[in-house]
């Protein structure tokens, strides 16, 4: 259907000349409608195509369908936060309580509720407003004035003169910061053995570990003091150790105790073996804590060693066990005192080499060559120690530290 206007004939003016001047006016909204060359239409059939002369005697109204896209609904806006109404300024609470002027709210804008939990000053009294709701009649362009009264909330009056009341306003009195609870104290924390001070807990150690005579290997009569409490853990250990091993004299001697296999007809002394599986089970480490250590040497019983045929097989300076413990001491031993006996059916000789060069390779502060027996050399037949004065020389000069280690 072609498209119809309204046309409204102007007459014709001397200034402007001959022409048609008048305004078109949409018929449905009433305004006006500019006049713009239109651009030709692509299609034959198109409804922009129909020009205005065309239409003009049609009283029809052709309808243009534009396709308009789904548009989102608009989501309702979040609430105003308190910090979109600033009551706190002076400025503001003055001007509003000496009745200025409000600027007016355009027609047709609903009431507004203002929600203002900051404390507001007037007159050197703190008046703190919970809820003020303003009701604004549509068409109002006159101020708007707020007498506030802070005597409704129970709070003393301001200095000055009183004001009228007009709308009741609810007053509080200034919340106060509760007292938090102290905090939970965290649960006390058991008190151990390593919390105790160090020296307390080396007494406990000493009490544990220190005998008070020898650790004698040859009849562990005094061994009933386990080393299993060095076993709780890595700080007892290291703290314990050194006292075990550094307070205590160990006394080694040759085992006359026959062992041997179920399957073996004949069992052979013990000796020195189980000296050297000791130092061989506590290892190098423990084996430098050792600072006190006395040492006898005697020779094989011949009944108990039925394999040696002479007496000079059955000396110990030919033992192979002594010889392989001489060698581990003379490596990882720091001995502070060393107390030495030759109770041998011979004494020793400058030709017993191989010996004496594992023997001197021992180093301490203090060397002594004591009677025998040395655990009990205060009794009146007890012999003294077996050795050439040669070896007695040679063994105190070489064997005795120069420079002390321990004071």
């Amino acid at each position: 259907m072609p498209r119809t206007k309204q046309r409204k004939l102007a007459e014709i003016s001397s200034e402007l000349g001959d022409g048609d001047f008048a305004m078109d006016f949409h018929p449905r909204t009433g305004r006006p409608i500019r006049r713009s060359q239109k651009a030709d239409s692509p299609f034959v059939d198109s409804a922009i195509a129909v020009t205005d002369e065309e239409s003009s005697d049609d009283e029809s109204i052709i309808a243009v369908s534009h396709h308009q896209s789904k548009k989102r609904k608009r989501s309702p806006s979040p609430p105003l936060s308190d910090d979109d109404y600033d009551f706190s300024s002076p400025s503001e609470s003055r001007c509003e309580s000496e009745g200025g002027a409000v600027p007016p709210r355009p027609q047709g804008m609903p009431q507004m509720s203002l929600h203002a939990p900051t404390p507001v000053t007037c007159q050197g009294t703190q008046i703190v407003i919970k809820d003020l709701m303003v009701n604004v009649p549509l068409g109002h362009t006159g101020p708007i004035v707020l007498h506030l009264t802070p005597g409704l909330g129970g709070m003393p009056p301001p200095i000055g003169p009183p004001h009228s009341s007009s709308v009741p306003i609810g007053f509080s009195r200034p919340q106060t910061s509760t007292p938090q609870p102290p905090p939970r104290s965290q649960p006390r924390r058991k008190t151990g053995f390593l919390d105790l001070p160090a020296e307390l807990r080396n007494e406990i150690y000493r009490l544990t570990f220190v005998a008070k005579g020898r650790f004698a290997l040859s009849r562990p009569t005094n061994f009933s003091r386990s080393a299993a409490f060095l076993r709780t853990c890595r700080q007892v250990h290291q703290e314990a150790s050194g006292i075990l091993y550094g307070e205590n004299e160990f006394f080694f001697s040759r085992r006359s105790d026959r062992h041997g296999s179920f399957w073996q007809a004949e069992w052979s002394e013990l000796g020195f073996k189980s000296i050297r599986k000791f130092l061989k089970t506590i290892g190098p480490a423990n084996t430098a804590m050792i600072r006190h250590l006395s040492f006898q040497f005697e020779d094989a019983t011949p009944c108990l060693n039925p394999d040696t045929m002479s007496h000079e097989d059955r000396r110990f300076v030919h033992d192979e066990a002594l010889i392989s413990i001489l060698r581990h001491l003379g490596d990882y031993a720091q001995l502070q005192t060393l107390k030495l006996n030759f109770h041998g059916r011979r004494r020793v000789e400058a030709t017993d080499e191989r010996f004496l060069a594992y023997l001197k390779r021992i180093k301490a502060d203090t060397v002594d060559l004591v009677r025998y027996p040395l655990t009990r050399p205060e009794i009146v037949f007890a012999m003294e120690s077996k050795q050439a004065e040669t070896v007695r020389k040679s063994l105190m000069k070489t064997m005795v530290r120069k420079v002390k280690l321990y004071d």
